[in-house]
């Protein structure tokens, strides 16, 4: 159990490494307020892994691609990262004092709603469950302790190392705070995210025509 919680966590951890919106906003979270809401952000963007690796897990894959739920999933993240993008051009210019403009929960929920809308991640983590039940590794850490205790390691495991990469980000970019405000000082930041949280957004659109 424990090596498939150490396996599990590196995967996400690597697999969490492109530029996503999570990972975006926690950057711009920590920059325009501190490092505690950027924490806060990153703890809320990370838990949405735990619900689709469980369900990946679970088998939810199998269901009929035309039962609807590959739309869904698809049109959901459309007005999060509008809102996003646009709540991004509304706030105040960054300062660098790092104070907080907002209580830790709106953070948080934002984190929640940008990672519970990533159409990537059912995919993402079924491919990895179906390696791992099929690889013989896999097997000698899925059946001896049960699949149930199974599905709880590896979504647990999914979680945990995802927010080790966006606790990361967030000491790097507290670290750097100052040498990237000398550069996009004022409301540089914010505009540059919330144009790229509203790219995002047309781009998911795009796909759908």
């Amino acid at each position: 159990m424990l090596l498939l919680f150490v396996i599990v966590c590196v995967i996400s951890f690597i697999g969490s490494l492109h530029p996503g919106t999570v990972n975006l906003a926690v950057l711009q979270t920590t920059l325009s307020q501190n490092r505690r809401a950027g924490l806060w952000l990153a703890l809320g963007g990370s838990l949405p892994e735990i619900g689709y690796s469980a369900l990946a897990a679970g088998g939810l894959m199998l269901i009929p691609v035309d039962s609807g739920w590959a739309t869904v999933l698809t049109i959901a993240p459309i007005p999060v990262l509008l809102g996003a993008g646009i709540a991004a051009f509304r706030q105040k210019p960054v300062s660098l004092t790092g104070q907080p403009v907002n209580g830790p929960l709106l953070p948080f929920w934002k984190g929640m709603a940008l990672g519970g809308t990533n159409p990537q991640l059912l995919p993402f983590w079924s491919a990895v469950w179906l390696y791992l039940s099929q690889a013989t590794i896999g097997q000698s850490m899925l059946v001896p302790a049960g699949r149930a205790a199974s599905h709880l390691v590896f979504s647990l495991a999914t979680a945990v190392g995802a927010f080790g990469l966006l606790v990361g980000i967030v000491w790097l970019a507290d670290r750097q705070r100052y040498r990237v405000l000398d550069y996009l000082g004022g409301p540089w930041i914010n505009r540059l995210s919330g144009s790229l949280f509203i790219g995002m957004a047309l781009w998911q659109a795009v796909r759908l025509v």
